[in-house]
């Protein structure tokens, strides 16, 4: 290839570069801010889970909880806390998100699952095992006796049977004797 020597055409070539480059610039500086605009809780928290960062989560009732995010759906996320203690957080329950580590995450992280609350609650807890309920600010703990897309019965220690619509399940907490369950 031939240098080219007409000032003229060196000149609109140097233009047009230098054009073409500022318009991708440009282009990528709006596509960053669309990202951002496009930010989701559920982007994030499956950004989290993806990196397995330490968070604290705060609930809407104002109840704080630390863990490392496992796994992050369109409606709910399983936060391990210990080895043999998760809880099941539906999304919307969740207040705020703080990391532990600082991390600069876009938000736009692909959910694990996109399944309903009542079949994430479902697929994590089996009968007879002891769970721990919130209900809005009600704390219960009992054994499943019964579960189904609207209505989960535990057996509570003082020999009752509780009642719960699953839509209005804001956590579940679940603790596995040994070592982790794995889905």
């Amino acid at each position: 290839m031939e240098a080219v020597t007409d000032p003229a055409l060196r000149q609109l070539l140097d233009s047009a570069r230098s054009s073409e480059s500022s318009r991708s610039r440009a282009g990528f500086g709006a596509l960053q801010r669309h990202r951002t605009e496009d930010a989701t809780l559920v982007g994030l928290l499956a950004d989290l889970a993806e990196c397995r960062a330490f968070v604290a989560l705060t609930t809407i009732t104002g109840t704080e909880r630390r863990g490392t995010i496992s796994r992050a759906g369109l409606f709910g996320i399983v936060l391990q806390k210990s080895q043999t203690d998760a809880s099941l957080i539906r999304t919307t329950a969740i207040a705020s998100v703080r990391s532990a580590s600082r991390l600069h995450l876009d938000g736009n992280g692909i959910p694990q699952a996109s399944t309903s609350w009542p079949t994430f609650v479902s697929s994590h807890i089996e009968l007879g095992e002891e769970i721990s309920l919130m209900v809005s600010t009600q704390h219960v703990t009992g054994n499943v006796v019964s579960l189904n897309r609207s209505l989960l019965i535990l057996d509570t220690p003082d020999g009752g049977l509780f009642y719960a619509v699953v839509d209005a399940i804001d956590e579940v907490s679940i603790r596995v004797p040994g070592s982790i369950r794995h889905d």
